[in-house]
């Protein structure tokens, strides 16, 4: 027996403890309550002897599994809920969770020959559909209402009973009418648990196959990568959001855009909002100097749907980078927290407590989404707001919740009640509406406020894995006018292949692709190469692949290769071409090699040069080895020998050519601290290209070392001026102070003598900063000095 329910009886009024052993049928020796006051006294309590006297009876397990028979089907309903709670719940919340879900309608049901009403839509406490962002009217407690009968027989029974919070007047502890909090003993769960776990355990059936939702987020998440990476980089704002341009053409490209007003922040479509974000938390995107960037993604997509699905929702489960708080419907949050804010711990915490409640609903079926909320708030009271930041009547004031914010209605104030259903509940609406079903793991009926997930979305939400069946997919036509046809179904791994070496054409249930010079020739300048692109198209092609279209291939290769720049290469070059042909005939040898360029040279992998000097040593070789100057970067070696190639206007820092064709190393190295003249094209030194310069670790001095070898006259003084102001080449901040004569000259010691002095003090001024220069300049001519100065990019500062 447990000492918990021992302690709850003795909480018990004298009277209703004789009126359950009345209803139970209980015979107790008269004895047992002599001593005590009447069952008149409304306020006798129990003594302890009489508590352990009738414990005995009330928790005999078999006369209680005798009246669990004899229970209504909402009673049963009803304990089975409190039992899941834990073995205690609201009253009033659990009249409202009765009344959504439909319980009381069914017993109706049985009580009348109306007609049939869908579950979860009777009664008219809660508004459902066009209403549902309301707060919820809970239910009028009526003595002859179906719950309060059904509460006062199972008070009567003992199978529940009141908290100690809940204050009764007369003999209403039997009325089911109370606003309090109901309590299973220990050992009516016990017994109950072990009556009804057989008829409740049920198996779910194996998953197969991913259903068509998780496929369409797949593709979604898909489309939008290969937007990124099509246009090389998306622009963001100081806000770090998409600009609008960006935004615009993003949202017609996956046919996502709003209807009515157009978008001006990404913030006003979440779901785009939820895609780029979930892509950088997975690594496919990145964000690069106010840019949106596309990352190797092929690893990623060459996974199941089902792996690829786990991968996101683990990252929305357990990371911070998604808020749902800043979605909450009807709900003004103060201070408006910034759309890229991440989510609080709690919030992460509260979404694992609210996909434990979706796990616990029936898969397969419908679930009323008002109903869903009033049962997670009987298991999960307190949700979002932890008991230990105050009062739950405060917990939606700033400095009362872990998030330092206001929750207030746009019409009003919340009270705690209503509060839990529009804050707490417009979070589970925005999960449910938000990202769980974009991500496909839940499908929404919006008009009916409903909700349902399939046995493969519970699957993957319960962090188990299912083996796909295996399905014939990227079946490639390759057609003689060079169109790529992949009949469905499609992977999106392999139209990341794809991607790189042809144009998209369409992609709804095929995928058609087109192979042009352009895209061809692209290919080749990021590494591939007509090989690796026949290879790709041989692996996924039905039939043959057309001939015109395998020597087009490398044809365009050979006229993109006719000129090529090839970083970092290790060339071999020997008078002898029999020497290459004994090489590459070797497999063993022909490992050191990557391709041979002529009969007399061929190119070496970089990591293997020590291994070709060995090579040729033992063919009796002494190989010359000859390094090229580093132009990746401007360094402190000597300047290579070559004549100036540019003039340095110094009102605008554009350099202009000398020769019409420049020497290719000096202008790669330029290119490094310089941009585009928007005007002529051209190279052109500017204050955030020199800034840029400084963050990739280029010294100001080599740069301005580079400009003075390389620009006819050096660099003119009006010019050296700003560049020293950009990049913070004078020792002091840029102020030139204009000191008022007169001026006293004296020595060090001269001057300490006097500053010791007190009256003398008082007339001495400031002292000149030792370091610095005084240079004497006319009156007449110091106007037009400090506006030179200005014009220069100093800050003259006059003195009193």
């Amino acid at each position: 027996m447990d000492q918990n329910d021992l302690e709850l009886l003795q909480t018990l009024p004298l009277y209703h403890l004789q009126a359950m052993i009345k209803a139970r049928h209980i015979t107790v020796a008269p004895h047992v309550f002599h001593g005590h006051s009447s069952s008149t006294d409304q306020t006798a309590t129990v003594s302890t002897p009489v508590v352990l006297e009738v414990a005995r009876y009330l928790f005999d397990a078999s006369s209680i599994e005798e009246f669990l028979d004899e229970l209504s089907a909402l009673e049963v309903v009803l304990l089975q809920e409190l039992i899941s709670c834990g073995g205690r719940a609201n009253s009033r919340d659990l009249a409202l969770y009765a009344q959504t879900a439909g319980l009381l309608d069914a017993e109706k049901k049985d009580e009348t020959t109306g007609p049939e009403r869908a579950p979860g839509t009777g009664g008219i406490a809660i508004p459902v559909g066009a209403n549902s962002l309301q707060p919820p009217l809970y239910p009028q407690a009526h003595p002859h209402g179906l719950f309060e009968q059904a509460i006062r027989h199972l008070l009567l029974l003992g199978f529940v009973c009141w908290g100690k919070q809940t204050h009764f007047v007369g003999r209403d502890y039997t009325s089911g009418m109370h606003d309090g909090v109901l309590i299973m003993p220990q050992t009516i769960i016990k017994v109950a648990q072990r009556r009804w776990r057989s008829a409740s355990s049920t198996s779910l059936p194996d998953p197969s196959e991913p259903d068509e939702h998780l496929y369409a987020f797949q593709r979604r998440l898909y489309l939008y990568w290969s937007f990124v990476q099509t246009h090389g980089q998306l622009a963001l704002v100081n806000s770090g959001l998409l600009a609008r341009t960006a935004l615009r053409q993003i949202s017609e490209h996956m046919g996502m855009a709003a209807e009515g007003e157009p978008l001006r922040s990404e913030n006003d479509h979440p779901q785009l909002f939820f895609l780029r974000l979930l892509l950088m938390q997975l690594g496919l995107l990145a964000v690069r100097q106010q840019y949106l960037i596309a990352r190797p993604a092929e690893e990623f997509f060459t996974l199941t749907v089902s792996e690829r699905t786990q991968r996101c929702y683990q990252a929305y489960m357990e990371t911070q980078f998604w808020n749902e708080l800043i979605y909450l419907s009807e709900i003004n949050v103060r201070p408006v927290p910034d759309p890229l804010t991440p989510a609080h711990e709690e919030v992460v915490l509260a979404r694992q407590q609210v996909v434990e409640r979706i796990l616990a609903e029936e898969t397969g079926s419908w679930h009323d989404v008002s109903a869903f909320i009033a049962r997670t708030k009987l298991h999960v009271p307190y949700l979002l707001f932890p008991r230990r930041y105050g009062p739950r009547a405060e917990r939606y004031s700033q400095g009362c919740n872990p998030y330092g914010w206001d929750f207030r209605l746009r019409r009003g104030w919340l009270t705690h009640r209503e509060g839990w259903h529009m804050v707490e509940g417009g979070f589970i609406r925005a999960m449910l509406a938000g990202p769980l079903a974009w991500m496909g793991l839940v499908q929404e009926r919006q008009q009916e406020a409903a909700f349902q997930f399939s046995f493969a979305s519970g699957t993957l939400m319960r962090g188990q894995s299912f083996q796909e069946t295996a399905v014939v997919s990227n079946r490639l036509v390759v057609q003689p006018n060079f169109e790529l046809v992949v009949l469905a179904p499609v992977s999106e791994g392999f139209l990341v292949k794809l991607d790189r070496f042809a144009e998209r054409v369409s992609l709804e249930h095929i995928a058609q692709y087109r192979l042009t010079k352009a895209s061809v020739i692209r290919a080749i300048q990021r590494g591939a190469n007509a090989v690796l692109i026949l290879q790709t198209l041989k692996s996924a092609v039905e039939g043959d692949i057309p001939q015109n279209v395998r020597y087009s291939l490398e044809e365009w290769e050979r006229q993109a290769r006719r000129i090529e720049i090839w970083p970092d290469a290790t060339l071999i070059e020997v008078a002898d071409s029999s020497l290459l042909d004994s090489f590459f005939a070797d497999s063993q040898f022909q490992l050191l090699f990557r391709r041979r360029l002529t009969p007399h040279l061929a190119e070496v992998i970089p990591a293997q040069l020590d291994a070709v000097q060995q090579l040729l040593w033992q063919q009796n070789y002494l190989p010359a080895l000859t390094v090229a100057p580093d132009y990746a970067s401007i360094s402190d070696a000597p300047l290579p020998v070559h004549e100036p190639q540019w003039r340095l206007r110094p009102e605008d820092g554009v350099l202009e050519p000398i020769y019409a064709v420049l020497d290719f190393y000096v202008l790669a190295e330029a290119i490094l601290f310089c941009e585009q003249d928007p005007v002529n094209g051209g190279l052109r030194v500017t204050a955030q290209s020199l800034q840029r310069a400084l963050q990739d670790g280029i010294l100001l001095e080599q740069i301005i070392r580079f400009l003075q070898h390389y620009c006819q006259e050096g660099i003119p003084g009006a010019f050296l001026i700003k560049l020293k102001l950009w990049g913070g080449g004078y020792e002091r901040t840029p102020h030139i102070y204009v000191e008022q004569t007169p001026l006293l000259r004296l020595s060090a010691d001269v001057l300490k003598d006097l500053q010791s002095d007190s009256e003398l003090a008082a007339l001495l001024g400031s002292e000149i900063i030792d370091g610095q220069r005084l240079v004497h300049v006319a009156t007449d001519k110091l106007p037009r000095v400090l506006a030179v100065l200005r014009q220069r990019g100093f800050l003259p500062v006059t003195g009193e």
